[in-house]
Parts: C-alpha cells; structure tokens; sequence
C-alpha cells in the first residue's frame, strides 16, 4: 500500500496518525517528534489567547463574552481529547492497514492508487475554499482588531478540526471503494452464472463457487474493516458532531446580531464563513451514504445469481444462502459514533431543524 504514503504522512505531520508510512512499529521517534511540536504549537497558542483575552475575545457585554470564551474552552477540550484518542487507538489503526493491506490481495486493481490521489485533491480543495472565506473575512469585513485576532486563531484550530474529518473521509471512501470492488465482482459472478445455468459443467461450478469464496472472504474483511473504523474513531465523530453543532449555533447567534444592528453585509459574510463547515460535514455524511448504498447493492445483486445453476450446483446454493444470511444479520453497515447514532443525512437534518429553532429564540431574545 505504498501508494498510501503520502497521505499517512500527511496525517502523522498534523499528528493524527502516530505511525510512520513504513509501519513497521505503530510508534516510532518520527511520530513523536510531530506529536511533540503540536502538541507544543497549539498548547501555545491556547497559552496566549487566555492571558490577552481583550486581543481576541469579544468583551462588549457579558453575553458575547461567555459565547466566545465558551468556545474557547471548547476547542481546548476538544483537541486535547482528539489528541488522546489518536494516541489510545493508534493500535487499532494500524490493524485498519493490516486489513486494507488483505483487501488490496484480495481486490487487486490500479485504482487503487487513484483514491489517495483524490484524496489530497479534496484536502487541498476545502483548504483553500475554508481559507478564502476565514482569510477575506479577518481582514476585509471585520472592522476591529480583536474580531480580525479571533478570525485567524479559530481558524487554525477549526482547520485541524476539519483536517480530522477529512482524515476519517479517507477511511470511508476507502471502504465505500472495496464494496463496489465486491460489487463488480459479483456482478461477473452472476454473468458466469447465467452461462453455467446452459452450457457448464463441473468446471464452471468450481469457478464459480471459487469467485463466491473469494467474495465473501472480502466481505468479512470489508465487516471486519468496518468495526475497526468505528472502534477507531468512535469519539472523534460524536465530539466532531457536538463541536460543529455548538460552532454553528454560537456563530448563528453573532448573525442574527448583526442583522439586528444593521451589519447585513457583515452577516451575510459570516454565513459564506460557516458554509466550510457544512461542505466538510456533507461531504462525510455522502460517503457513508454510498457505504449504505453499496452494501444495499450486494444484497439486490446475491439474489440474482441465477437460480436454475444454484439448484443444480448444491455447494453454490449453499454458499449464496450463507452469503445471504450474513447480510441480512450484520449490524447496521453504517459508521455509528459510540453506537449512538448512524451518520447520514439525517444527521444534517437534525442540525438544520436546530439552526432554525435557535433562529427564532435568538431574534425573540435580541427583541
């Protein structure tokens, strides 16, 4: 999986990842080395905010004050509980590889190499979309120092944020991609099915029966992958999901302000800021969409391997019925954060019905 070495890299920099591309250990002095000056930069940071809070937070009335400063202590415990969880899983991530590692035996293919690709594609894309809007916003709308200061700050702590998320997107693309592998597999399989349903032999139904093993060996590996992820970043998408739920809402408050005070231009600016947010969380929430989707898939097409060639072949019969059986009782084929909920569109819905209530209390208290 060399052709994944630019994106671990990418990760252990930011320190997210704690293993090197080599991954001989899942510790190594290189990673402790990134994790260190992080660790320190961001620390210094938070460090020089609290003792000259006048330079970034707001202080015009108490209000503003406990709004901004909450956040403040939000994103501290936020990053270091990210960090923590890096740290405590970097075990569990380093099996994600083993079995990605199998997958790539099992699925061999050229695009493989495409899906880094297009993921750094991705990470530099929403950087310089989220950096445009943060940037132009510090220095051409704001009209104080301090909202400029707090501007450029969060938006170095809320870019790591994102980073985290998009780091996750890897992951589920990267599943999405070996269910369609599956997918496509299959759907060769059932074309050998129909022929072998006329015209095979003994030999067809070997073939066969050696293309469903190899199926559902990927599948339990693609299972197998699954719960790793969701071991693995478990924590990171339910604090993600709170801190961008918060973010919103604190930051809708500050646009509603400004529209009761005649700063339209300003708050309509600082909408276009908050759609950073929604575009990296919509981009996640569709990738687990064609998770869903492709398993969907793998059901609708088992069912048409053709039936006069399973009632004829009993060891396939046998084998299209287990695969069957396997997919009806798996859990929830879904990234499910702590088990607490599924991550999909829905999850955008709820945050779109609070944006909407908290509208309405903010304009009511604004009255």
């Amino acid at each position: 999986m060399e052709c994944f070495s630019k994106v671990i890299v990418l990760y252990q920099i930011l320190a997210l990842q704690w293993f090197s591309p080599k991954r001989q250990r899942t510790f190594d002095c290189e990673s402790l080395f990134f994790i260190t000056l992080n660790f320190c930069i961001i620390t210094g940071l938070f460090c020089w905010i609290y003792q000259h809070q006048s330079l970034v937070i707001y202080s015009d009335n108490a209000l503003g004050y406990v709004v901004d400063f909450f956040k403040f202590l939000l994103m501290v415990f936020t990053y270091y509980s990210l960090l923590l969880e890096s740290g405590y899983q970097r075990g569990v991530l380093y099996k994600v590889w083993d079995e990605l590692e199998r997958l790539h035996n099992i699925f061999p293919s050229a695009k493989w190499a495409l899906l880094p690709q297009a993921h750094l594609r991705t990470v530099a894309l929403f950087v310089v979309y989220m950096s445009w809007w943060e940037l132009t916003y510090a220095y051409w709308i704001t009209k104080s120092a301090r909202s400029s200061n707090f501007t450029i700050l969060f938006w170095v702590l809320f870019l790591l944020l994102h980073l985290r998320q998009l780091q996750i997107l890897l992951y589920t693309n990267v599943l999405g991609f070996c269910l369609k592998a599956i997918n496509s597999e299959l759907a060769w399989t059932i074309e050998l099915s129909n022929g072998a349903s006329r015209y095979g032999g003994r030999r067809s139904d070997g073939q066969i029966c050696g293309y469903l093993r190899k199926l559902m060996e990927g599948f339990a590996r693609v299972e197998r992958l699954l719960e790793l992820l969701n071991q693995a970043f478990g924590y990171s998408l339910a604090i993600i999901k709170l801190i961008n739920n918060i973010y919103i809402l604190t930051d809708t408050y500050w646009i509603v302000h400004g529209f009761m005070s005649g700063k339209v231009f300003g708050s309509l600016y600082l909408e276009c800021c908050l759609s950073s947010k929604f575009i990296c969380l919509i981009i996640n929430l569709h990738s687990n969409e064609r998770i869903l989707s492709e398993f969907h898939r793998t059901r609708v097409l088992l069912h048409c391997v053709h039936l006069r060639w399973q009632l004829r072949c009993d060891q396939g019969w046998q084998m299209v019925q287990h695969f069957l059986l396997k997919l009806e009782s798996t859990q929830p084929f879904a990234m499910t954060p702590l088990s607490m909920y599924r991550l999909n569109y829905g999850t955008l819905m709820q945050i779109a019905f609070n944006i909407t209530t908290s509208i309405s209390l903010f304009i009511q208290a604004s009255q």
